[in-house]
């Protein structure tokens, strides 16, 4: 590995638990659990969903319910690669108690519930083509007025979207989350090496939750609890784990280690390599920057029962696309545009600049991890809900009227 590519990740990478935490290294997995990792329905945050038929085939979307008023917008949401419509979960609890609005939450071709004829077709174009076509068959070729947000490649998605000649008048606003063009560039170096860190199988849903929290690639528990099991397959029925969770009861058998290449008994987690422990640069208030988080893969053996939905490592062939010349497309689109990033030094040269320039309203939310939406579910809604009421796309709930979301940073 070149020094260029230790420095990305170095600087990627969110940290590993500190020395000072109090948690032994070969700590059994899950011993000393005091958090609850029981999985929890995505009927608690959403009403109802629908399966969208299209020519490539059917889209999963969750819905909120429908606003007050047909003018009220829709904020169409877009996640991020190997996530679903359900990491949108707690930021739908959060924005309709503070706005009128309503969420519409797509699981994009490849990820969740989503069924297409060619789901290892991931470029932008038919990215793009899917959403176009699933926004036409919800709203017969009329949409009301849209506001599209998008975490990652979700935020790429959105980007493109909003230059969509079919829908381009519709779009009221658009907001992205930590995505940005050039560090996204930067980082696609070593993403293969973050993608070979993550344990492969998981011996059930609590499992895979427990993992996704401890790890940092959600740190925060309720949201991993509803948005995990759509991440994951069950090996032996292959349908989504989302389907057992109405039916689930926790398990507390022996755990397995997550972690290791050569783990000193099946009960243990393995020493971490340097690399694999270098934190990433804090901001002023102590908190990392982070991306992805590697650990030595699982061994999968018959007690390891679930999966990932979709191997992102095959994906690769598709990342530059979704990622290039996508500063200069935010920058040039016609809505009101949204930034929202999880650290400060997130900018590229080209947004600095259209930053300073006023083209673009931008809020860096702190101690959060990539999925900032997840980790920080009641302030990103308070900022774009802000965000929406300035620019007069809807008004306050009566809880919002008490917030003062006119007033909240960054706004």
């Amino acid at each position: 590995m070149s020094s260029l590519q230790k420095s990305i990740m170095k600087n990627k990478l969110p940290p590993r638990i500190p020395k000072s935490s109090g948690v032994s290294k070969l700590a059994p997995f899950g011993a000393a659990r005091r958090k609850d990792y029981t999985p929890v329905s995505w009927q608690q945050y959403f009403e109802n969903y629908v399966d969208v038929e299209t020519e490539a085939g059917t889209f999963r979307v969750y819905m909120s319910p429908e606003p007050d008023h047909p003018s009220r917008p829709r904020i169409f949401t877009l996640h991020g690669g190997g996530y679903s419509g359900l990491s949108w979960s707690l930021f739908t609890e959060e924005i309709t108690n503070m706005i009128h609005c309503q969420v519409v939450s797509m699981d994009v071709r490849g990820h969740g519930e989503t069924k297409v004829k060619d789901p290892d077709d991931l470029s932008i174009e038919t990215l793009v083509r899917d959403v176009e076509q699933v926004i036409q068959k919800l709203y017969n070729d009329e949409p009301p007025p849209l506001i599209l947000l998008g975490h990652s490649m979700g935020g790429a998605i959105a980007v493109r979207v909003a230059h969509s000649p079919l829908l381009e008048h519709h779009i009221q606003g658009l907001a992205v989350i930590d995505v940005v063009e050039g560090t996204a560039m930067e980082a696609l170096a070593s993403m293969q090496s973050f993608l070979r860190g993550r344990p492969t199988h998981f011996k059930s849903i609590e499992h895979a939750i427990e993992w996704c929290v401890r790890s940092g690639q959600v740190r925060n528990v309720d949201s991993a609890k509803v948005s995990m099991p759509s991440q994951i397959l069950n090996c032996q029925t292959g349908e989504l784990a989302i389907n057992e969770v109405d039916s689930y009861r926790s398990e507390e058998a022996d755990r397995v280690p997550v972690a290791g290449h050569r783990p000193p008994d099946v009960n243990a987690i393995a020493e971490e390599s340097d690399e694999a422990i270098e934190l990433s640069p804090t901001d002023e208030n102590g908190a990392h920057s982070a991306h992805t988080f590697a650990i030595p893969q699982a061994v999968a053996d018959n007690s390891m029962k679930y999966k990932w939905r979709i191997d992102l490592s095959r994906t690769e062939k598709h990342w530059e696309g979704w990622f290039g010349g996508l500063s200069y497309a935010f920058l040039h689109t016609r809505a009101p545009r949204l930034l929202l990033l999880a650290s400060v030094d997130g900018l590229d040269r080209e947004l600095t600049v259209g930053q300073m320039q006023g083209k673009f309203q931008m809020q860096v939310l702190t101690r959060c991890g990539h999925a900032v939406h997840e980790d920080t579910p009641g302030e990103v809604a308070r900022v774009v809900a802000a965000f929406a009421l300035r620019h007069r796309l809807t008004a306050a709930t009566e809880n919002g009227e008490q917030m003062n979301l006119v007033s909240a940073p960054g706004c």
